[in-house]
């Protein structure tokens, strides 16, 4: 079976998405731009901030997080990426911080304090739901109170060997598990109640993002994808920025496509770096600077209307475990039934939480023209690259010449952000320059924003 899995995801002879469907095509989808159309941007924030008692946040944090090599410095022990130590707090503290930036901005227009349900999705690898918890405990639940959170455990899945497809076995003579994918998530909240404990809260809606992503609150970026996603029902948005040449990293596609029925669909959804081959999916060039020229990056920095996944996870087909891909392009790290460190590059089942799109088509007696986006379920949103997502993936090595999914470059590009802002505020900062320049030296000037400012960068000039 693993063999076969192997021979499948490397054929190269399907462009097509579904075997079930006459014609499908790709199309660059087009959507808010919050740099462009700032007045509605702002409308959309706003939107955002007042519907803050309808949302929710999700947070998938179950990842192994292999490539940050982050290590105890007691025991020895791996550790989870939620945990890794990011300007004097943890990941997962950054998230918290955002999160109460939002709130209080909500208390000072509305007067009403607002505490959000945060439902995070761990895993075993790496004793990764422990360790969530204890950090939880040890901060007093950020003083959100435990009955504000709801953990629930994401399971492992057998890892092959890319090679010769045989399983790799670990130190217990069992198969090597690692986590399968975030998009397990809808179908674990459906099964663990997640969905009927984010309704007991009064929410409707929920912000998604990943903790390794520290710029995802950014200015109006999340608000605005939830206040548009509020105010006009939507069921899933994405939002969205240009890609990077070389990025591991998703894009977002506007789907066309037509059945052996003569139906039309269509929809904004999402299609893996690893599935790049298979569509006919081009590396974006560095030239190419325009914001929607190409394919625009996936972020994973979605809003979901909750009915609408919870019925998509409570089905019993293999629709409830979207955008199953066979993933061959990671090195896993294992300690063999010997008792030795190992890496292989190792395959396993993934799914994708954002592929949940697929489910949110909408269907026409018609081909529709140009500019069907603003009718659809699903919608897209659009911002500077340095606003949506910078990413603290892989540790930073001492032969590295790019400082991509770093610790360090995600720093930067916060330190860019606070340029901006201050910039515009008329106080003089130094100018953070290319990533280039900071391989080997330190940072031009660290200024972090307390969660009291908010997120809005409007709001904070109007203070300056």
């Amino acid at each position: 079976m693993a063999l076969e899995l192997l021979s499948v995801s490397k054929s190269k002879d399907s462009k097509h998405r579904h075997s079930k469907d006459k014609f499908v095509d790709f199309h660059v989808p087009t959507g808010l731009n919050l740099l462009e159309d700032t007045e509605y941007a702002s409308q959309a924030a706003m939107w955002g901030i007042e519907g803050l008692p309808e949302l929710g946040e999700i947070y998938p944090i179950g990842g192994a997080g292999d490539r940050l090599g982050l290590v105890d410095s007691d025991t020895g022990d791996s550790l989870p990426a939620a945990l890794l130590p990011y300007c004097g707090r943890s990941l997962l503290e950054g998230l918290m911080r955002d999160l109460q930036a939002r709130e209080f901005l909500h208390f000072k227009i509305f007067g009403k304090q607002c505490i959000t349900p945060v439902a995070v999705m761990t895993s075993s690898v790496k004793n990764n739901h422990e360790h969530i918890v204890a950090i939880c405990e040890r901060l007093e639940w950020f003083g959100r109170g435990r009955e504000n959170f709801r953990l629930f455990e994401q399971p492992l899945v057998p890892v092959v060997n890319a090679e010769d497809g045989k399983w790799l076995i670990s130190e217990s003579l069992l198969p090597v598990g690692k986590p399968g994918g975030h998009g397990a998530i809808w179908k674990l909240a459906c099964d663990r109640g997640v969905f009927e404990w984010l309704y007991c809260h009064g929410r409707k809606g929920a912000t998604v993002r990943q903790v390794s992503n520290v710029v995802a609150a950014t200015d109006l970026t999340l608000m605005a994808l939830a206040g548009i996603g509020l105010r006009h029902n939507k069921k899933l948005g994405f939002a969205s920025c240009e890609r990077r040449p070389g990025a591991t990293e998703g894009v977002n596609v506007l789907i066309e496509k037509q059945n052996f029925d003569g139906l039309w669909e269509y929809g904004i959804t999402c299609i893996e770096y690893t599935e790049f081959e298979k569509y006919g999916i081009s590396e974006p060039t560095a030239t190419n600077d325009s914001l929607q020229a190409s394919y625009p990056a996936n972020t994973n920095i979605l809003y979901v209307d909750l009915q609408a996944a919870q019925e998509v996870g409570s089905r019993k087909n293999a629709s409830c475990l979207p955008g199953i891909v066979l993933n061959l392009k990671k090195a896993v790290s294992y300690v063999d039934h010997l008792g030795f460190e190992c890496s292989a590059a190792g395959g396993r089942l993934e799914c994708t939480m954002q592929n949940i799109a697929d489910n949110f088509m909408n269907t026409y007696s018609y081909r529709c023209s140009k500019g069907i986006e603003s009718e659809l379920d699903t919608f897209i949103v659009y911002n500077e690259r340095k606003k949506v997502t910078s990413s603290a993936k892989r540790k930073l090595k001492s032969e590295d010449r790019s400082l991509h999914q770093t610790p360090e470059g995600s720093l930067l590009d916060i330190m860019r952000n606070a340029h901006d802002l201050l910039s515009s505020c008329s106080i003089e900062v130094p100018e953070v320059k290319d990533n280039n320049e900071y391989l080997h030296s330190g940072l031009p000037f660290i200024i972090f924003l307390h969660p009291a400012l908010g997120p809005f960068w409007d709001i904070i000039k109007q203070s300056s």
